[in-house]
């Protein structure tokens, strides 16, 4: 899984609000009239607060009820609740970036607490969105976790640092895992306004969803007339033995499908590349100036699998990866995310420094109880050099083999 979210000034930010204020005053209003609350309520509950975002927080002029903003702590970032530009009812939310130096995600965003009532279901997230000088992704995401810190800091009313401390649980021991992710990239630079949706089973023992709408770039992104419901689970695919469960494996498409998980540095980078492929027209190329952090972490590109089907199987990922004077090591890894909690498999023999295409390779047994498996092409950083990634594959190759779910095997 991604394990860690690496979390305009108000002229600027002003400045893209009016710039889309006079592109709409000049564009015919072709949108669909909003959804009616009672519509919404006909078809299920809505368990979002203050879903239209009409109703401001006490003591602020920008902040609505019920929600809340990423922290970056840039003056590069704007979070406004404004008349200017409304879906339905009065009032819309919107967050603008003015600088891509960091690769981070701001966003708007609502927990939203489920029991039993919701375990075996589907969770639906639905947001309209606008989108305004995209240069990079917007995106909607909707998770689901077994999260007892961010359950109680919730109940408790105050941030997940303190609650966790309340709870006596350190941050190494935290058992939060994620049984359920789907996020939606859309990275056209302009769209009038669009309806948004994002569906995930919901599996027994989660306690938390978090829905989240927001940026990676620069731009703006208006958000209105969201809604979280649950509804009769839909059927899980089936699988096919040795067919690839992967979305653009080759990097072909927008590469929408995949993930990026970089720490905060100005040179780190991940990017589609057209000049380098392993095979077809294209690859993924992750890359690393001469900023060296003292901390190091996870860093790549990573996709995800939501599928109850493959519970009991063996998998295998797969793919090809090269280095350019790579000061660290390059690998792949797979994470099985189950009941049980999180198990993985990374390949043994990693890369450095600068290799042609490799295979690399690992294989793992998945309990019975499995609900998303990750993958990842990876490198430890920052760490200055590059790494291209290609012609990803991940199959199931049978039933699990191993006497112990969670094991397996890996290659260079």
């Amino acid at each position: 899984m991604v394990r860690t979210r690496w979390m305009v000034s108000v002229m600027l930010g002003a400045l893209i609000l009016v710039a889309l204020e006079a592109g709409a005053a000049k564009t015919p209003d072709k949108r669909p009239p909003a959804e009616s609350a009672s519509t919404a309520r006909a078809q299920s509950r809505n368990l979002l607060v203050n879903p239209g975002f009409e109703d401001g927080s006490k003591g602020s002029s920008w902040m609505p009820a019920g929600w809340d903003t990423s922290r970056a702590n840039l003056p590069t970032v704007l979070f406004t609740r404004d008349q200017f530009n409304v879906h339905g009812g009065k009032y819309a939310v919107s967050v603008a970036s003015a600088s891509g130096l960091y690769y981070m995600a701001h966003n708007w965003s609502q927990t939203v607490l489920v029991g039993p009532e919701a375990w075996n279901k589907d969770a639906v997230f639905s947001v309209w969105t606008r989108s305004s000088g995209v240069e990079g992704r917007a995106y909607v995401v909707l998770q689901a976790y077994r999260d007892t810190i961010s359950k109680m800091a919730k109940v408790w009313g105050m941030d997940r640092l303190d609650a966790g401390q309340k709870l006596g649980i350190n941050a190494i021991d935290d058992p939060l895992v994620d049984l359920g992710w789907k996020r939606a990239f859309f990275p056209e630079p302009e769209t009038d306004w669009v309806r948004r949706e994002v569906r995930v089973f919901v599996p027994p023992s989660v306690s938390v969803l978090f829905v989240r709408c927001g940026v990676i770039g620069t731009g703006q992104l208006v958000i209105d007339d969201a809604s979280l419901t649950l509804e009769p689970a839909q059927p899980a695919p089936e699988i096919a033995p040795h067919a690839n469960l992967l979305v653009d494996p080759g990097f072909e498409g927008d590469d929408g499908a995949w993930e990026y998980s970089l720490p905060p540095y100005p040179t780190m980078k991940a990017e589609r590349d057209t000049t380098i492929a392993h095979s077809g027209k294209a690859s993924l190329n992750l890359t690393c100036g001469g900023d060296v952090g003292i901390i190091q972490a996870q860093s790549g590109v990573c996709q995800v699998v939501c599928n109850r089907n493959l519970g009991g199987k063996h998998i295998k990922l797969s793919g090809f990866m090269k280095t350019d004077t790579l000061q660290g090591s390059a690998y792949v890894k797979v994470y099985c995310h189950s009941l049980k909690g999180v198990g993985q498999m990374g390949s043994v023999a990693p890369l450095s420094g600068t290799t042609p295409w490799s295979p690399m390779t690992a294989e793992m047994d998945l309990p019975a109880d499995t609900y998303e498996v990750w993958v990842w092409f990876a490198f430890n950083g920052p760490a200055v050099g590059r790494v291209q990634v290609d012609d990803a594959s991940l199959e199931v190759v049978g039933p699990a083999q191993g006497a112990t779910p969670g094991t397996g095997k890996s290659g260079p």
